[in-house]
Order: structure tokens, then sequence, then C-alpha cells
């Protein structure tokens, strides 16, 4: 099997990475989360706590564990649209402004009208004229709105966008509104994903959205995004390490709350460019981090996901396509990981959306897939009597298979393949142009799940006024 890291390696950064939470310590900003720890037997020095190899080996004891044996096709996902993103490039203008409730609808077009896409999230993070009671809560009730898909949220609530600053009381509203959405109490129904505050914390708010998740019985995600030179050490291996160990850190809390709680792990660190202080996401260097830090849980058979689509410019440009393109493939020549998940759309490292960008992403997501599934390796026994044909006729357009040639071919239905003739008809050439017909085109065929009044009762007094 395909590795990464030597398995010597592998192990020695398991062990320092749990050795650090015994002598260094995480910090936990919440009475409530220490006084766990504390009652456990762990040590707690103000908001600091030691967690000793014993509560690390019990939680890796209750935690769910991912077989990584099970075989499967490899391929290219998408979660949704954009991720997290608070602002919106326009296409048509290049400026680049605050997201509205008028994106996130569209986003939930884009999402609903591709089978890509496997999950519901507020892609358009915190919109400017989100008017509802309860911002975050007004955000998960869109999604239940305008998406059937998997409600896998990686917006968590905030001071600013809660009612009352109340974190924890929003979270654990936007969570219970989904349990009573679909009526279902005895498993999760939705994942929440929560981000850690690095180096080495866990600050106040990631930690009342992970209470209120687990309150609410939903399952979680803990995802790392440290940057390395910056909030976490300058090095991959150092930045791999520190992550681990705060994964470690979250799922010992998560464990000792509620053993055998569903938690997987995923990671949104990468190297940061000391020249401009902005992450650097389209980039080797961070792969490299996904990647190790990926066998580094599957080697304790945690469930971890690996990420890509990324893009740091803040155009529609070769930049975009090489650092989408890089990122969603390299993974498959570095490690064995059968999957990885991607957010069409990301500019700016998460910072920006694009919906030009994200009809792009998802072609190159077919374009990754055609070449993960490789190519028919059996020989037909007609081909003797096809070449004899073929040769007769001087080409093969009325002896050959259309249906073979649509399985070995695939034929795009954005980009340009029509060569040099078409170099100087604009109305063919124009790849902006063809993906806005494309956008508008899913966004026209775009229909409004179907709820029933009860469903519509519960969510209409969250939404904003916009979506009434």
């Amino acid at each position: 099997m395909r590795s990464f890291v030597e398995p010597a390696i592998l192990q020695d950064a398991s062990t320092q990475a749990i050795e650090i939470l015994k002598t260094t310590g995480v910090r936990f900003e919440s009475e409530v989360v220490r006084a766990l720890f504390q009652k456990h037997g762990a040590r707690v020095e103000g908001d600091l706590v030691s967690i000793p190899h014993r509560l690390v080996d019990e939680a890796l004891e209750t935690a769910p564990r991912q077989d990584y044996r099970l075989p499967a096709p490899r391929r290219v996902a998408a979660a949704t649209p954009f991720s997290n993103a608070p602002f919106i490039l326009d296409d048509a203008t290049g400026a680049i402004r605050r997201c509205t409730i008028e994106d996130a609808i569209k986003l939930y077009q884009v999402n609903e009208t591709s089978p890509l896409y496997e999950c519901a999230n507020p892609g358009c993070a915190d919109p400017v004229d989100n008017d509802g009671p309860d911002p975050f809560v007004a955000q998960v009730a869109m999604a239940l709105k305008y998406s059937d898909k998997y409600p896998s949220i990686g917006l968590r609530a905030t001071s600013s966008t809660s009612a009352r600053g109340d974190v924890y009381g929003s979270a654990r509203r936007a969570f219970r509104l989904v349990r009573e959405f679909y009526d279902t109490w005895d498993r999760p129904v939705m994942t929440q994903g929560i981000c850690p505050n690095p180096p080495l914390a866990y600050d106040q708010e990631s930690l009342d959205n992970l209470r209120a998740a687990l309150d609410e019985q939903q399952a979680i995600s803990l995802f790392p995004c440290s940057l390395g030179y910056m909030t976490g050490p300058e090095s991959i291996l150092g930045t791999v390490i520190h992550d681990f160990a705060m994964s470690l850190a979250g799922l010992v809390y998560i464990q000792l709350k509620s053993p055998g709680h569903p938690t997987s792990f995923s990671n949104f660190s990468t190297i940061s460019n000391i020249q401009t202080l902005q992450p650097n996401y389209g980039s080797p260097e961070s792969v490299f981090i996904q990647v190790i830090f990926y066998e580094l849980c599957k080697s304790l058979s945690l469930h971890c996901a690996i990420c890509g689509g990324y893009g740091d410019g803040t155009a529609v440009d070769y930049q975009a396509g090489v650092e989408a393109m890089l990122t969603t493939l390299l993974p498959f020549s570095l490690t064995d990981a059968g999957e990885v998940w991607c957010f069409p759309g990301l500019l700016a490292g998460f910072a920006c959306g694009s919906f030009h960008k994200a009809i792009l992403d998802e072609e190159m997501m077919r374009y990754a897939n055609r070449l993960l599934q490789g190519a028919e390796m059996t020989i037909d026994p007609k081909l003797p009597g096809l070449l004899a044909a073929g040769r007769e006729a001087g080409n093969f357009l009325s002896a050959g298979s259309m249906k073979t040639y649509r399985r070995d071919n695939y034929l795009t239905k954005v980009f340009n393949k029509g060569g040099i003739s078409q170099a100087g008809n604009a109305e063919k050439s124009d790849l902006a142009r063809k993906v806005q017909q494309v956008l508008e085109s899913r966004i026209a065929a775009y229909q409004l799940p179907e709820r029933s009044a009860a469903q519509k009762k519960l969510l209409q007094p969250h939404l904003p006024s916009r979506c009434g």
C-alpha cells in the first residue's frame, strides 16, 4: 500500500503528540470542560490541561474506528461550494464584496443541481443582510429549507452571530432544530465541524459549539487550521504533530463526555507565506500536511478525510486552475487515500467564493474522476474485424461503436475543444460566457425541496425575511 511516511516516523510522531499532551498540555478556555478533565485525573493549572497517556488510551478504545482495509474505488467528491467563505467575487466586475442572502440561496441552487455535491453547509458565511432573529440558527435553517443533502456544518456560532451573544445557546438551538426537522432522536442527523484555536488551545467559542453538538448528540468533525510559522511550528512535520496533539486532546474530551460518540478528522492547516503573511493552501506543502495527518489518523484507525480543490488567488484564472487541480490529484500520488473532498469555487484560501470557479472546479473534478477511473484493459475479440473495416473505409466513424467511444472518452461540455478554427469566434471560445450559461441553466433547473407543513412551520420563525 502506498505510504508517504515511513512507519517508524509515523510511530515517533504519534508518540511525540501523545507526550506533548502530558508534558506541554493544551489550553481549554472553558471551566466546564476543565472540570471534566480534572474529574478524570488530568492535571489542571489555570486553563492549561495536562492529559495523561491513560486518558488518551481510553479515548482511543471508545472512539469509533475506521477499517482502512476495505477496498473502494478512488474518487473525487464535493462537500459543498465555497466551504465557509464570507466574501464573494463578482464574476462580472471582478469586485470582491461581502456575501448576501441572495448569494447563499444561489449557492444552494448550485449545490442541489449537481450530484457531485453530497452535503449541505452555509458556504456563504454570515451574509451581511442576515436579519434572522438568531443569525447562526438562521443559516442552519436556510440549509434545511433549500437543500435535501446531509447537513455537514463547517460554520460555527460566534458571539457576533448568536442571539444575545450566547454562543452555546445559539449552537444548541441550531442543532436541536435539525433533529426536530428530521424528527430523529436516536442517532446523529448532522455533522458539526470544530476548529481548535492554535497554538495548542481550544478557545471558548469552539468549546461552546463542541459542547452543544455533544449535548444534542450530533456527529463531530475535528479539523485543525494552523498556519506554519505563525500559529504552528515552521516545519511541515512539526505542524502536523502539533495538529495531531490538538486533535487527540479534543478526542479525549469528547470520549470522556460521551464514550463512543461519532468523531472524524480532517486537516485545514498549511504553511504561511512569510512575504505576504497569507496561508498557502494551493500548494504542495498544504497537501503534504494533510497527507501526513491522514496517515497518522490511519495508524490509529481514526476516520480522516483529505480535502482538495484549493485556491489562493482572487481571480478565476490560470493560477486558480493549477492550484485546484494540484491539490485535488496530488494526494492520490502520495498516499492510498480513496477519496479527496473538494469545495468548488474557493479563492483566497477559504476567504472568498466564485460561482464561475465553482462551475469550472466541478469540471476539473470530472476530469480527475475520469483519470482515476483508468482505461478499459479487456481486448475486444472483434478488434481484428474492426481494424479491417476501418482500413477499407479509411476511418472508424461508421465501423466503430459510439457506446464504446463514450465509455472510454469524457466529453466536456464546458472547456473549449474546437481547436484553432474557433480562435476568432468570441461566441464559441469565451469560457466565461459559457460558464455563465451553465450557471444560469443550473439555477433555472433548481426546484425548492418539498417540505411538510410541520417542517415549514418549524423553520419559518428562524429564517431571514428574504427567505419567507
